[in-house]
């Protein structure tokens, strides 16, 4: 920092723009500094003004801006310059003080703001004293950081919205920019999330004003709905998260979104607008069983919709638009094969067509197909959530000795005839090219932590009493007999958290993925603390406290954007001192134990004396205290304890 003549203070001319929007110390290094660079972020400086416009070059610049006609956006300190049709009647002033983003880097690469271009032209900037104010012109979101941030960091989780060169398409049509503000809005916060690790309380409220001047019944509010259901409740709005969530799912269902002619009707002659809306439909239906595990509840709203609607294509044809070709009428050999769009077909010769998408009835009957079928990665997840929930909804809420062997045979029905059917390209998570397939990688999550979550209560991987201060893991009735095939559960627990370890062992770093696969990591490192207490010994215990090690790592490195998993992460790192009888020494809120620090455990053969085998240590007194602000960590275990009428901010009660 330097001081002026006038006496204020302005940034050094070396940092890059990123790390003075927030205030850190920048090596200046070029063409990406340090800090930039440890965070994989853009990094990009200020132009030098030298040799650049003069005043009345600028002027005329302005002039001309302002002459071309483009239709002006407004933010949401300036409500009122709207007409009754929703189009700006007047250019809107922006006060870029008060903006959490660094408004200079956007005068500077002419990237965009809130979905608009800034201006270069800048009024009064060198008076002192003068608050710099900007004319904005909606235009294009091609060059919009946070929305690249948006594409770049979390569209790959969750790809249910148009690929990025097909949105910013649709977006350059004039009509088209109001109804699809409020989506732009919520996933410039996400984009901002990705960027700065940090939540903006001013993006927030302007995804609520677009929100609140959107039409209801838009079904882009569904897309937008959803993705700010899941930024509000992984920054712990739990309550606001549930309204969205509810809110979108309400819609999808009041606009019939779940049946193919619909996605006809709203994707028209567009291919992937159609692929767009269907992919909407499933991931509403994915997200929805995500809460429901997460949160412990079985408020899985959409698991009994019958739904039409094809399911999703490849990615690769999805983000290229491969499927969408021209053909020459005479080379089509049947239409039944084909949904073409409504162009007359007394027009041209040739028509642009799109393969029928493969169907829910399809996927069912893989089984019986001459050849085998293969399906595209986001099918699979579907027909994983549709697994899982069958399976679940066949085991009893509370499982007795007699339940085991109807374990066995419903619940591992589902659960196996998924993953024997799988092709063997879709076995293997890991691209040839070094890429994490990240749809299957929730998919096989998925069906290990239920697997985890429906044997655990039958197996000899007891539940701490620590556990059941948390509502995701409850330790089955005391008097329960060990049933005779314990053996059996035991085995299939093991090997599903040796199956996640594998998934988390990908030599793919960083460890960047859904923040919705906190819960699944976690009820693993649950059930493989358990086993460290009561089975493992020698070489196989070191083993497993270096997974454990692993896991929590992984867990940390999600909770460096979303705060939900920073708790998690310190509840299971409370957890384990208490199971793994580590001393009263727990952490603090902000500090992960290391190895040197961790005193060697006292029970090498890995016996406990706690649970259902004897009394709870001598340092209960000590660590149960703390858990009392323990929040449903994750709820794949007896999933179905909790009613379907149980609100969600009671679970931290019960």
């Amino acid at each position: 920092m330097t001081t002026p003549a006038n006496g204020r203070a302005t940034r050094s001319s070396l940092a890059c723009l990123p790390c003075r929007s927030r205030h850190l110390k920048c090596d200046g290094k070029r063409p990406c500094c340090s800090r930039c660079a440890e965070a994989a972020q853009d990094c990009h400086y200020a132009r030098s003004r030298r040799g650049g416009l003069d005043r009345a070059a600028l002027a005329e610049r302005r002039k001309r801006l302002a002459g071309t006609g483009n239709v002006m956006a407004t933010l949401d300190n300036n409500p009122n310059v709207q007409g009754d049709s929703g189009a700006p009647t007047q250019p809107a002033l922006f006060d870029i003080s008060s903006y959490p983003i660094d408004a200079s880097a956007s005068l500077a690469d002419g990237s965009l703001l809130d979905g608009v271009i800034l201006s270069n032209a800048i009024s009064n900037i060198d008076s002192p004293g003068s608050t710099a104010s900007f004319q904005v012109t909606m235009e294009s979101i091609e060059k919009d950081t946070l929305i690249d941030s948006y594409y770049k960091s979390f569209h790959k989780f969750h790809p249910f919205l148009l690929p990025r060169r097909h949105m910013i398409r649709h977006y350059q049509d004039p009509s088209k920019q109001a109804n699809l503000r409020p989506l732009i809005a919520a996933m410039r916060l996400i984009g901002y999330i990705y960027s700065f690790r940090e939540w903006s309380a001013s993006l927030k409220d302007h995804v609520e004003t677009c929100f609140a001047q959107a039409t209801l019944s838009d079904p882009v509010m569904a897309q937008g709905r959803l993705l700010y259901s899941i930024a509000l409740f992984w920054y712990d709005h739990k309550n606001h998260a549930k309204t969205e969530i509810d809110a979108a799912i309400r819609l999808a269902l009041d606009l019939h979104l779940f049946q193919e002619e619909v996605s006809a009707v709203y994707g028209a002659d567009d291919p992937v607008l159609r692929e767009s809306w269907r992919r909407t439909w499933w991931m509403l239906y994915t997200i929805d069983a995500y809460y429901a595990g997460t949160l412990g509840t079985m408020e899985f709203q959409v698991v009994d919709v019958d739904a039409t609607v094809g399911l999703p294509c490849e990615e690769q044809e999805y983000e290229s638009g491969v499927g969408c070709h021209t053909f020459l009428l005479s080379e089509i050999p049947a239409f039944s094969l084909f949904t073409v769009t409504n162009t007359p077909l007394t027009s041209p010769t040739s028509l642009q067509v799109v393969p029928d998408p493969k169907t829910l009835q399809d996927f069912d009957c893989r089984e019986f197909a001459a050849e085998d079928a293969v399906f595209s990665s986001f099918a699979y997840l579907v027909g994983a959530v549709r697994c899982v929930a069958l399976a679940i909804s066949t085991v009893p809420k509370h499982a007795v000795k007699e339940d085991s062997t109807h374990v066995i045979q419903a619940a591992d029905s589902a659960l196996d005839g998924w993953l024997l059917l799988l092709p063997k390209d879709r076995k293997q998570v890991l691209t040839k090219t070094g890429e994490i397939d990240e749809l299957m990688f929730q998919a096989h999550l998925l069906i290990h932590v239920a697997t985890i979550g429906i044997h655990r209560p039958l197996s000899d991987l007891k539940f701490n009493p620590v556990e059941d201060v948390s509502s995701c893991a409850r330790q089955p009735p005391p008097d329960t007999p060990i049933p005779e095939l314990v053996n059996v559960h035991t085995v299939r627990v093991l090997r599903a958290v040796e199956a996640q370890i594998r998934l988390l062992a990908l030599p793919v770093r960083p460890f960047r993925h859904t923040p919705f696969t906190t819960c699944m990591i976690s009820e693993g490192t649950l059930a493989l603390l358990s086993a460290c207490h009561f089975l493992l010994k020698g070489s196989k215990l070191a083993i497993a406290r270096d997974q454990i090690r692993m896991t929590i790592g992984c867990l940390k490195a999600l909770g460096e954007y979303w705060p939900r998993t920073a708790r998690n992460v310190r509840e299971i790192q409370t957890i384990a001192h208490h199971v793994l009888r580590l001393g009263s020494r727990i952490t603090s809120s902000n500090d992960t134990p290391k190895t040197t620090d961790l005193p060697q455990l006292s029970d090498g053969d890995g016996q406990g004396s706690f649970g259902s085998e004897g009394g709870t240590s001598s340092n209960d007194t000590d660590i149960l205290p703390l858990l009392g602000s323990i929040d449903d960590l994750c709820g794949w275990y007896n999933i179905g304890d909790l009613g379907p009428d149980v609100p969600w901010e009671m679970e931290s009660s019960l």
